[in-house]
């Protein structure tokens, strides 16, 4: 299956050892650190003896080189479950102290949603339980962090996502999780427990007796095999999925990989979600379009468009132009993706779920560039612009217009956004696009676009209507010949 394939040649690509192929770093963006400083008696080994907390700081985060050893991160499999790692996501803080104050240890913490509080029961709690703190530790720690939380609260805002990192305190230096040899044991632990073991053994109806499983990429013969679910969350045992294998009709246990396997496709994920995907074209819709090389002759290719990215990206955060950038996405994937195929996936994250909309394989760059030639041309012609626009800017105008006419309601929305996926899905598979159906979506509503909004707005979502009109006109055209 091409998607595979290709993740799992992205995760070919990296160079990580030991954990780092189950590893992902804490934050995608740049941030900040609310680090804990603790002071520990004895050695770091199996368990710590928290004494105090020695200190609380601010410290910057840079999502682009921060070392995945270092953090030891991993999200847990369900917001319900204990954390891998002393880390917790606190998001974005207020401007005010006082409202901060709130969110983090008011009165009577334990009694509210607050950040301390779900520290202590999905981080902290379990860390004393399994014995990695001594007992009475986490009561040292929440003390301390009670006394020490001014050091930090005047210079929180709400202009960048935080995160708390409880860091060892070596003579004023931070040790981080990573290098904390009882910090990694646990998280050894709780991965092992995370992955489980042999599947034959914990379904119902297999024997433990038949022959040995092979891997389902691979082909290789293995004792051990761990399910595609623990890296993709879609990858559901209980229903119908986009991976193959997962139809319990057909096998009595989810699609089991080898352990190499699985690290490959794990540090794919991983390099996906940190360079190749696109927030904020579609309403709560990322974007993954993973390059896939075809061939031996592709190799080069494939590993110059992900170095050329990549350094590209990093480029633009260090220049504050990270924005500019994604939101050219699918240009710079037609311009710099010759000789490659990209496979799309457009989902959602809802919770601890994680919710495919859509998947386009095997699309080629060439594609891209046609839709977005067709895209300017159009522009030029019906509209007068001047100027080219790229094909991001013709997505997003979907979606927009298609939002506005969808009204205030909803389900009208969530519906208008479906209709949205199926036409680019179209577009990215080269079919014909439904235009007698865009236009039955949008014309009856024009009243109400018109009587509910202002004037001109609703001039604005019409004109790209009529754009709209033209360009799945075109590209149909193009689709007959």
């Amino acid at each position: 299956m091409g998607f595979l394939q290709a993740i799992q040649q992205m995760g070919q690509s990296e160079n990580k050892q030991g954990l780092e192929p189950y590893l992902v770093r804490p934050m995608s963006q740049d941030g900040k650190e609310i680090r804990v400083w603790l002071k520990v008696q004895g050695d770091w080994q199996d368990v710590l003896d928290i004494v105090e907390v020695s200190r609380m700081d601010l410290a910057d985060y840079k999502a682009a080189t921060a070392p995945l050893k270092k953090y030891l991160y991993k999200k847990p499999p369900a917001n319900t479950t204990s954390s891998f790692t002393p880390i917790h996501l606190t998001g974005k803080m207020k401007k005010d102290p006082q409202a901060n104050y709130a969110a983090l240890c008011p009165p009577q913490w334990e009694e509210k949603k607050t950040h301390f509080a779900s520290m202590k029961t999905r981080i902290l709690d379990a860390y004393e339980r399994e014995g990695v703190f001594t007992p009475g530790s986490v009561e040292r720690i929440f003390r301390g962090m009670q006394e020490k939380i001014d050091m930090v609260l005047p210079d929180l805002d709400n202009q960048h996502s935080y995160m708390v990192v409880f860091v060892i305190d070596e003579n004023g230096r931070p040790i981080y999780p990573g290098e904390v040899p009882a910090f990694e044991k646990y998280f050894v632990r709780k991965l092992e427990q995370s992955l489980g073991g042999d599947n034959r053994k914990t379904k119902k109806g297999v024997s433990p007796s038949q022959p040995p499983q092979k891997c389902n990429i691979c082909g290789e013969e293995m004792s051990n095999s761990t399910n595609l679910d623990k890296a993709f969350k879609f990858a559901t045992f209980d229903k119908l999925s986009v991976l193959p294998g997962l139809d319990k009709k057909e096998i009595s246990y989810s699609y089991a990989v080898c352990k190499t396997c699985f690290e490959q496709i794990a540090s794919g994920r991983e390099k996906t979600d940190r360079l190749l995907t696109r927030r904020g074209m579609l309403s709560d819709i990322q974007v993954w379009a993973i390059p896939e090389a075809i061939g031996s002759e592709a190799e080069g290719i494939f590993e110059n468009f992900l170095y050329s990215w990549e350094d590209s990206l990093n480029s633009s955060k260090l220049a504050s132009i990270t924005e500019s950038v994604e939101n050219k996405y699918f240009s710079r994937l037609a311009k710099t993706g010759q000789g490659l195929i990209f496979h799309f996936v457009f989902w959602q994250r809802n919770k601890s779920q994680e919710i495919v909309h859509l998947m386009v394989e095997d699309v080629p760059p060439e594609r891209l560039a046609r839709l977005e030639s067709t895209w300017q041309q159009v522009t030029r012609e019906y509209a007068e612009w001047n100027k080219d626009t790229d094909l991001d800017v013709a997505l997003r105008s979907l979606h927009a217009t298609l939002n506005a006419f969808a009204g205030k309601s909803k389900s009208d929305k969530l519906v208008f956004r479906e209709f949205a996926l199926k036409v680019i899905g179209n577009m990215l598979q080269g079919e014909k696009l439904p235009v007698e159906m865009f236009k039955q979506l949008v014309i009856p509503r024009l009243p109400r676009l018109i009587y509910e909004g202002n004037a001109q707005d609703a001039a604005l979502s019409m004109r790209y209507a009529e754009l709209w009109v033209e360009y799945m006109y075109c590209l149909n055209q193009e689709v007959n010949e």
